[in-house]
């Protein structure tokens, strides 16, 4: 709902294996090698792309905060770098005399030069024409044939950089430099095999290679062939002995094949080799748990067979303290020493302290960190999430019951446990329970003005705005000048469609603070609604002049004068410095679209709608500003579907109507011609 309501949305936190393509732009240090190749023979020379490339994968499944096997830092078979300095001459005259303007058309270098230019200023698509131009007045230059291909990739057509880099391969094979982009090219359009090809010819290349181990391996383990991958990874530990990828991915394989020793050796190897890192140690937690559970479980084996196999593990392990319990405190104690706001071991370690009968320093640690972090919504929720998420999501919501029946610590404020309770209840849709949970947040707490928004939030998803506005209307006493809850409940009258009690209430608060951006925003917006476009201009204008960067008031201001049909050319000076703000939003991306179409520049209008229909998701608006600009290409069969899509993604009977009139209009168009 609105500004105001999605900042307390529930987010679903997902962790994505992505294998990206780290790439550095090329700098203008490449023209010295360049200008002195366009006098020599081209066939003997070549250089390679400026920057390295960073060969790090992450692992699959892995957090930020630590949470992260970080490879990346591992940054093993670097593209090598070409140091070749040589002199750089001058251009030479090629008029015949004073009065005749030179030719350079044929001259390589004045390509590239220009498509340096373009590139500097955003114009991918000239700089590409420049350096095929270049290409084709020095088609045996190897530099200018990696930097097509590097431009292709900035400008994100990686279908082409694709036909490049291959075409590049057949003439110039073992290239490891182009065969490492070509294979990311693969990955990122899921061509699993075809890069796994190109992996294996990379390894014989190079066996150092740390990117090619790290993803063969891992597409041997998505393909189910674990031994394929120990196989792999045992010889990525011997080729890159410092490498500690090769171990734990080894652990996370003899885990999948229940080889808790192995594994454990394994994780304990990885700690060695880097300290710092967090994951190998939750792998550990999560080993020990398992034995320590199955030895609870294990009633079939006698007491000399048991002590034969505690014997033996103490054998494998080196010694290492058996005591599962304790070596469990010891790692997420570990893990907190290295990053104390790492939010799993926040949650793990008081409920495995609760499970284990040590309730009363469990409390201590969940009161503690609340305390802490009580101002920090982000991470509060960040730890409502984990508990939802994690496997002792029962065992958490028990741990939250029971310490708040605890009479230990009554005298402390239990505020951020109710708080963190309603956040895990929110999240799991537990509404009633939840909204009971907040209610107790104390009005002296840090997190009493978040639960009212929470409570407010709740009652909105259940679709009881009513409840919601009267409820925050019994709270707005307590903070009558509060510019967050003026907005909330302004939303919410906004909503309902009472918009003048929404801007009366607005006014009120821009009396105590003339100057916050979001209250004028909002301001702007209903009067809008209003029909007052001069006085919603007035307040965008304000906005922007307050903070420049308003992405939403440079936007709205920008729409606003293209759906009137003036000032277009500022029109689209404010969206593009809103689009530099955020370049992959797509209601701002279609503002543009709209611009153009206004200006009658429907070629360009259709590509950026094409684009912004993209990157929404399909908006019914979008659609139709689509639809609009294909009919004026008289591209009626396009214009048709584009409608269509709008009038599917369409709820209003009045919008409904309006689109079913566009699509017969065009079919009556079709018709006639």
């Amino acid at each position: 709902m609105r500004h105001y309501l999605k900042r307390f949305a529930n987010i679903t936190i997902t962790f994505i294996f992505t294998l990206a393509i780290s790439l550095s732009c090329i700098s203008l240090s490449g023209c010295s090698y360049l200008k002195s190749k366009i006098t020599q023979d081209s066939t003997n020379q070549e250089s390679t792309i400026q920057g390295s490339e960073k060969q790090g994968t992450t692992t699959k499944g892995s957090e930020k905060q630590g949470h992260t096997t970080n490879q990346g830092s591992e940054n093993k078979g670097t593209i090598n770098q070409d140091a070749t300095k040589k002199e750089e001459p001058k251009f030479v005259d090629k008029a015949k005399d004073k009065n005749e303007k030179a030719d350079y058309s044929k001259d390589a270098y004045y390509h590239y030069m220009a498509s340096e230019r373009y590139r500097q200023k955003g114009d991918m698509k000239s700089a590409i024409d420049a350096t095929k131009q270049a290409i084709a007045t020095d088609p045996n230059s190897i530099y200018l044939k990696k930097n097509l291909i590097f431009l292709y990739i900035l400008n994100k057509d990686n279908e082409n950089a694709v036909k490049a880099a291959e075409e590049f391969n057949k003439k110039h094979p073992n290239r490891e430099e182009i065969l490492v982009i070509l294979a990311k090219l693969k990955l990122q359009s899921n061509k699993l095999n075809e890069a796994k090809v190109l992996y294996e010819q990379i390894l014989k290349i190079n066996p150092k290679n740390h990117d090619a181990y790290i993803v063969l391996g891992n597409i041997s383990i998505e393909n189910k062939r674990a031994e394929e991958a120990i196989k792999l990874f045992s010889t990525m530990a011997k080729e890159l002995p410092d490498s500690y990828s090769s171990h734990f991915f080894l652990g996370k394989i003899y885990i999948q094949k229940k080889e808790f020793l192995k594994a454990e050796k394994e994780f304990l190897r990885t700690i060695e080799l880097n300290n710092e890192l967090i994951e190998p140690r939750f792998e550990l937690i999560s080993i020990y748990k398992a034995q320590s559970k199955a030895k609870k479980n294990d009633k079939g084996k006698t007491k000399s067979q048991n002590r034969k196999d505690e014997v033996e593990m103490l054998k494998k392990t080196n010694g290492i303290q058996t005591n599962k319990n304790q070596k469990i405190v010891n790692l997420y104690e570990e893990i907190l020493n290295l990053d104390k706001t790492n939010i799993k071991a926040n949650i793990g370690l008081p409920i495995y302290l609760y499970k284990n009968g040590e309730k009363s320093k469990a409390s201590e640690m969940l009161i503690d960190f609340g305390q802490k972090y009580q101002s920090n919504d982000e991470i509060m929720t960040a730890m409502a999430k984990e508990i939802v998420g994690s496997d002792s999501k029962d065992d958490a919501i028990i741990v939250f019951t029971e310490l708040l029946k605890e009479t230990i610590n009554e005298s402390s404020d239990k505020s951020s446990i109710h708080y963190l309770a309603g956040l895990t209840f929110d999240a799991l849709k537990d509404d009633k329970r939840a909204i009971s949970h907040f209610m107790k947040v104390s009005p002296k707490s840090e997190q009493y003005k978040k639960s009212i928004f929470h409570i407010a939030y709740i009652y909105n998803q259940l679709g009881q705005n009513i409840k919601a506005i009267e409820f925050l209307e019994s709270k707005f006493s307590q903070f009558p000048k509060d510019v967050e809850l003026i907005g909330y409940l302004s939303a919410f009258y906004e909503e309902e469609n009472q918009i003048d009690k929404a801007l009366s209430l607005i006014k009120q608060g821009l009396k105590d603070a003339p100057d916050d951006t979001e209250l004028l925003f909002r301001s702007g917006v209903i009067l809008d609604k209003k029909g007052d476009k001069d006085g919603s201009m007035a307040d965008m204008k304000k906005v922007i002049e307050l903070d420049p960067e308003h992405s939403s008031a440079l936007n709205y201001l920008g729409y606003t004068y293209a759906e009137l049909g003036i000032n277009l050319d500022e029109a689209e000076e404010l969206i593009k410095r809103a689009l530099a703000i955020k370049p992959d939003d797509g209601y701002i991306t279609d503002s543009l679209g709209w611009v153009y179409y206004k200006k009658g520049d429907y070629d360009r209008a259709i590509e950026i709608l094409e684009k912004a229909v993209k990157l929404s998701s399909g908006d019914a608006v979008i659609f139709e500003h689509l639809g609009d600009a294909y009919r004026e290409k008289k591209s009626y069969l396009k214009a048709i579907e584009a409608y269509k899509n709008a009038l599917s993604k369409n709820k209003t009977p009045e919008n409904k109507a309006l689109l079913e009139k566009k699509i017969y209009e065009v079919e009556t168009l079709i018709k006639e011609n």
